[in-house]
């Protein structure tokens, strides 16, 4: 889009705390600058011991302006880890949100040739839409996951609504959203819905309907791989704010991890897999959260020995400060060292796009979903928490994009995945008893590439935002 030489447009972007927040938000306001240099950006962030702002990320992207907005008194201590409690915390720097964008519009914008467009914020800094109403200005929210996580948010009010008893006392009800071609069973639901009458449920209500209470919604997806969801839930779910699948949106970079401490350290792991084969490795890989016990680690481990394949596992215990070495059975790391590496961090980006991967063991996070899809690499699910089950649902039931290894109804802890589910998963897929799932995820790495090109489903979206966005839709 050619750039205008009258009319430029501000956007203020309010992310939630932290990298896994941070990142995406930024990632998408780059997409927006670079279609469209009619725009600018500032980013307000919010920092605290628990949810540090990646300086070195920011750093690396001059072309958009960060405040930090001042940091309030924490929450109680009991409330850190609770969604409530991140809401809460989020909802105190709302005098100061609203103190810096007007004070913004005050003296960094000129009426006659810049004006302020929009708030756009994350899912969990809804709380802000009331700026945007008091200024007279819209606000949209980016959804960082994908729109079946987004229809759940949507529905679950009317569903709340209805219900007579918690979902924990039923968690194999079968439930109905639009965007599903499937009924989805209540244990796949994020936990935090399994119970009524609590703090955490009532603000995930709350969050669901205030997103109803914008613009527009734009969706971290992209038209391929959601299609039903997609087309469903316009028919379904009239007057709605206008949807936007502008995806996939990646840090292909890696810099949020990127620092010369790790330089070594990630030459060493790729050094390794270039001496395998193609498409030979198993890699697991759990997220920054996706901690085990010593019992599940040294159950993943002899599973791993025993199939015969090659992997690269990243591994954390509960205690992080434990190494690797403590965490697997005596011997394991001698007894695999030509067919295996063991590790802590990796840079999953650059592991995803090495040809000597074969398929990945996944936490299910959203990211992780969309990364292994651009480069081809197919799935094994393995959730952990949030909505994690829910997308290893979708993947298994309703995309055929995956395979379970635990599945999406395992949701407790104690419920270890034993050696020889790791060791039967791994083999069936690397012996090659899965071929249709590799051979979809091969279409959906070109699909969500073709999305990003010139006339591809998600720059077309894009574009479609902006003129939303320039008029003041």
């Amino acid at each position: 889009m050619e750039e205008s030489t009258t009319k430029k447009y501000e956007l203020v972007f309010i992310s939630g705390p932290g990298a896994s927040h941070i990142v995406p938000t930024v990632e998408f306001a780059k997409t927006l600058l670079d279609t469209d240099h009619r725009f600018s950006i500032t980013v307000l962030t919010m920092n605290s011991p628990l949810f540090p702002v990646p300086s070195s990320y920011i750093d690396s992207v001059p072309e958009i302006r960060f405040i930090e907005l001042t940091r309030p008194d924490s929450p109680p201590p009991e409330m850190k880890h609770s969604l409530v409690g991140l809401c809460e915390f989020i909802d105190h720097y709302k005098p100061h949100s609203r103190q810096v964008i007007t004070q913004l519009i005050a003296t960094e914008l000129d009426p006659n040739s810049v004006s302020l467009a929009a708030l756009v914020l994350d899912m969990f800094t809804t709380p802000m839409i009331d700026i945007a109403d008091e200024l007279g200005v819209p606000s949209y929210v980016y959804f960082t996951s994908g729109m079946a996580l987004l229809d759940v948010f949507i529905q679950f009010p009317a569903i709340d609504s209805a219900m007579e008893t918690d979902l924990k006392n039923e968690l194999t009800r079968e439930l109905e959203f639009p965007s599903f071609k499937n009924s989805v069973p209540a244990i796949a639901l994020p936990s935090v819905l399994w119970t009524k009458n609590t703090d955490d449920y009532a603000c995930h209500l709350h969050i669901g309907r205030r997103i109803g209470e914008t613009k527009g919604v734009i969706i971290n997806t992209f038209y391929d791989l959601e299609t039903y969801a997609i087309d469903s839930f316009g028919s379904a779910v009239p007057g709605y704010p206008q949807i936007y699948s502008i995806g996939p949106v990646l840090d292909l970079a890696g810099r949020v991890n990127s620092g010369k401490s790790k330089t070594q350290h990630n030459e060493n792991i790729m050094k390794w897999l270039d001496e395998q084969p193609n498409r030979s490795v198993v890699f697991l890989c759990f997220g920054s959260k996706g901690t085990f016990e010593v019992d599940q680690v040294r159950e993943i481990a002899n599973g791993l020995e025993r199939s015969g394949h090659r992997f690269l596992w990243s591994v954390q215990g509960k205690d992080k400060s434990t190494p690797v070495e403590e965490l697997v059975p005596e011997g394991f790391v001698e007894r695999t060292v030509e067919r295996g590496m063991v590790c802590g961090w990796v840079p999953q980006v650059a592991v995803l796009g090495h040809g000597s991967v074969g398929c990945f063991v996944s936490h299910c996070g959203w990211n992780s979903i969309l990364e292994s899809f651009w480069f081809g690499v197919p799935i094994l699910t393995w959730p952990m928490y949030a909505e994690q089950h829910l997308n290893a649902f979708l993947l298994v039931k309703e995309l055929g994009l995956g395979v379970e290894l635990k599945g999406y109804d395992r949701v407790s802890e104690d419920d270890l995945v034993k050696a020889d589910e790791v060791e039967r998963g791994v083999r069936r897929f690397m012996g090659g008893e899965c071929e249709e799932v590799r051979k979809k995820v091969d279409e959906m790495k070109e699909k969500s590439r073709r999305a990003l090109k010139k006339g591809g489903s998600s720059v077309v979206s894009i574009k479609r935002l902006i003129e939303d966005l320039v008029q003041g839709r």
